[in-house]
């Protein structure tokens, strides 16, 4: 079975790593053929597909404001505890809890 064919089969992130870095030796490999480099290539780039696919991006565009993009987390990410938010706890610990989720 050649990359391009494993790649298309292929679900986990793991394995798509995977095959991404043997497709990768395969193309800078002075003794490959044309045509195992023709099949790396492809098969590199649908594992990179596949992969970009399955991990899609946790920020979200928030829109303007003052000229500016802001963006927003989005999904199952988390909010860590910075200094702004370690004031709010103090101040106001309804508003810390509506934030994140977490008792203050």
């Amino acid at each position: 079975m050649n990359l391009f064919d494993m790649a298309k089969a292929a679900t986990t992130v793991m394995h798509l790593g995977s095959l991404a870095a043997n497709a990768a030796k395969v193309l800078t490999d002075p003794n490959s053929t044309d045509a195992e480099k023709k099949d790396a290539s492809k098969a590199k780039k649908l594992a990179d597909k596949k992969m970009s696919d399955k991990n899609p991006s946790k920020m979200y565009s928030g829109g303007m404001a003052h000229g500016k993009k802001h963006m927003y987390l989005g999904g199952d990410a988390s909010v860590t505890d910075n200094a702004g938010l370690r004031a709010l706890k103090k101040a106001s610990p309804e508003a810390y809890t509506k934030i994140t989720g977490r008792n203050a």
